[in-house]
């Protein structure tokens, strides 16, 4: 098939084939041209707003200088478990330690040390 049978759409179509075979470029998404795609739906107005304000991470602690927090993170966590176990759960001293550790570490961690601590499987103090 000759080129001059093929519309322009076609033979630029062939030669985007060519480059992304080549490796030098990406695909264009398939669409009719002329179309526009719709926007995506907005978030309902009950939906949680966080204020800025109330966004705190950890103050410095000298007993973890370096940049990575893994450490800071599990200490964190183990001072709000001792908090808990010397005053009481619905304690207000120990909610500061529990800010602290939501903010450094992981939500994975969280969810396998507090199934580790129900399982008692926990590797940390008791």
């Amino acid at each position: 098939m000759a080129d001059s049978s093929l519309d322009s759409h076609e033979r630029m179509r062939g030669r985007d084939v060519n480059k992304v075979a080549t490796g030098q470029q990406a695909p264009r998404p398939v669409h009719e041209y002329g179309e526009i795609t719709q926007a995506p739906p907005q978030p309902p107005d009950d939906s949680p707003i966080i204020n800025v304000d109330e966004l705190k991470t950890a103050p410095y602690d000298y007993r973890f200088p370096t940049t990575n927090q893994t450490r800071h993170c599990y200490t964190r966590y183990i001072e709000y478990h001792r908090c808990i176990r010397a005053k009481g759960k619905d304690a207000p001293e120990c909610e500061k330690f529990a800010r602290y550790y939501r903010s450094l570490c992981p939500s994975e961690w969280i969810e396998r040390w507090n199934e580790q601590l129900e399982n008692g499987t926990f590797p940390g103090p008791p």
